[in-house]
């Protein structure tokens, strides 16, 4: 071990949600191998905490979505952000890492550089997607951005901050345990047709859009009998929950699945996926699906305005053209959620095409290991600024 890996000493992490605590986990546990001494701490989940961060608040208290909840939480949003500045004033990381979460994240951002910090942005905000004017505003505040897709790449650089993409980090962790056949006979799957139905991470997600993905059920069920719907529950989301929407559908055969979310993309034929990081871990499993997203009215008009990407599904956009079905605002109805989801399962050259155009957009995403090239980078920077410190 050389002098200045012995002298490295806190890193401080910040995920404000359920996917960005799944890819700082994967950055952590390599860090943690790669340099054993390092002191992470920060803002997290369940699996940044079990990779080894100590945590100052969890990513579950600030896992809201739209504005009229942000502005609900906002004493509670205001009294993390305070700790968090208080935290860094008094221990002085060698470097903050943001992931995701962009509008709490800037703030910190911010509030960091001011205090002489480095950082790094991973998994840079949407810019391709809606208000690209705040790039501008991002690369103020941050020392270097890690991104997701290699079409993010010109973007940052385009506005002066150094970026780098080492692949996709789902891509070699979105992976089933078995094969298609085998999975639904772990599952007990008896049925000709499996359709999967994912609502979410975030408890306002399910409120929103859980009780339409079970109406669009009831009317699929209308039309095969011999079907199952399987649905995958995030370890953010407690059972009882989703069971007080399911006891309105008594003729739904739902299996509510914990911890295999792969393996239910991988049984399915067809996924009903909200809008999200699950959009990609299907792609990546290679499953067709249709993709829909609903949340309150206020923030649905508002971000109709503000959304200059054609799509939002991120297999449409990495591909740049309507692979899966989109249906979201006005279009989030049951009677097109079903329509779309029947349309697949009939079509068995309509379900080869999406798969075929799906394992394009997996490729595209680089080769496994991403997550752990991160942390090597990450690691390699670390020693840098300490050398630079000499």
């Amino acid at each position: 071990m050389d002098n200045t890996s012995k002298k490295i000493k806190k890193i401080f992490f910040l995920a404000g949600e359920h996917s960005g605590d799944l890819q700082g986990s994967i950055v952590i546990k390599q860090l943690k191998k790669i340099m054993p001494e390092v002191e992470i701490s920060g803002v997290g989940g369940k699996l940044m905490k079990e990779a080894g961060m100590t945590c100052i608040h969890n990513s579950d208290e600030m896992a809201v979505i739209g504005i009229i909840e942000v502005v609900k939480n906002f004493k509670i949003l205001k009294h993390i952000k305070a700790d968090i500045q208080n935290w860094l004033k008094d221990n002085q990381p060698d470097m903050v890492v943001l992931i995701d979460y962009p509008d709490f994240n800037r703030m910190i951002a911010s509030y960091a550089k001011s205090i002489g910090l480095y950082v790094l942005y991973y998994i840079t905000p949407q810019v391709w997607a809606w208000r690209s004017g705040r790039v501008k505003d991002f690369v103020k505040v941050i020392d270097e951005a890690v991104v997701f897709f290699p079409f993010e790449v010109d973007i940052w650089n385009k506005d002066g901050t150094k970026v780098n993409w080492f692949g996709h980090p789902l891509v070699g962790k979105a992976v089933p345990s078995a094969s298609k056949e085998e999975i639904r006979e772990k599952l007990d799957v008896k049925s000709e047709k499996v359709v999967g139905i994912l609502p979410g991470s975030r408890t306002q997600e399910i409120d929103y859009i859980l009780p339409e993905l079970l109406n669009a059920a009831d009317l699929i069920l209308k039309k095969y009998s011999n079907i199952e719907f399987l649905l995958p529950l995030a370890s953010t989301i407690e059972e009882t929950h989703v069971r007080s929407y399911l006891e309105q559908h008594k003729d739904l055969k739902v299996k509510i699945v914990r911890d295999q979310t792969y393996d239910v993309m991988a049984a399915s034929d067809v996924c009903l996926v909200t809008s999200g990081t699950a959009t990609l871990e299907t792609a990546i499993v290679g499953t067709p699906m249709v993709v829909v997203y609903r949340t309150n009215w206020l923030t649905s008009i508002l971000t109709k305005y503000f959304i200059e990407s054609e799509y939002i599904a991120l297999p449409n956009v990495i591909a740049n053209k309507k692979i899966v079905p989109e249906l979201i605002r006005e279009n989030f109805k049951a009677n097109n959620i079903a329509y779309a989801a029947s349309e697949i399962l009939e079509n068995e050259t309509l379900r080869k095409q999406i798969r075929e155009d799906l394992k394009k957009v997996k490729e595209s995403l680089g080769e496994p290991g991403a997550g752990e090239r991160v942390a090597e980078h990450i690691a390699n920077r670390l020693k840098e600024l300490k050398a630079n410190e000499q």
